[in-house]
């Protein structure tokens, strides 16, 4: 049986991997904008603070559908980063207000345990997914292999 105290955990838990996530697909993008204006080569500072500004006022969406226009991604990490936005709005966007009153429950606390717990999985892979991406363009640049993974 859940308690509530496992919930409230799992849900904060679950609320981290979507950060890393968000986080993940930002650098990403900051990684590729500094390529494409040579920041590695000539350093501009101010340019690089306001890419950086315009990423953290972005969406998850926002980022997903920017990063799509500059980074070669296939039509199955489409679907699994569009599958991982839709996990995190289920999660920040209504998930006490779907499961109303089951907390008050031991059958309904486990019902949002297990699907916190679906929503971890999720938005977890999605993030090693992005991290993974991350590591093999910052391996490009420094131009050594990536390390296993």
């Amino acid at each position: 049986m859940t308690t509530r105290d496992e919930i409230y955990a799992k849900f904060g838990i679950t609320a981290e991997a979507a950060q890393l996530f968000e986080t993940e697909l930002g650098t990403l993008l900051l990684y590729v904008q500094g390529m494409q204006n040579d920041w590695h080569v000539v350093p501009d500072r101010n340019s690089a603070q306001a890419a950086l500004d315009h990423i953290e006022r972005c969406t998850l969406g926002g980022l997903i559908t920017t990063l799509k226009k500059h980074v070669g991604i296939d039509e199955h990490l489409a679907a699994r980063f569009a599958s991982a936005l839709q996990a995190r709005n289920r999660l920040n966007h209504g998930f006490y207000e779907r499961h109303n009153f089951k907390i008050e429950t031991d059958e309904g606390r486990d019902e949002m345990f297990a699907d916190l717990e679906e929503l971890h999985t999720e938005l977890f892979n999605a993030w090693r997914i992005a991290s993974t991406m991350t590591e093999l363009a910052t391996k490009a640049l420094e131009g050594g292999a990536p390390t296993d993974m």
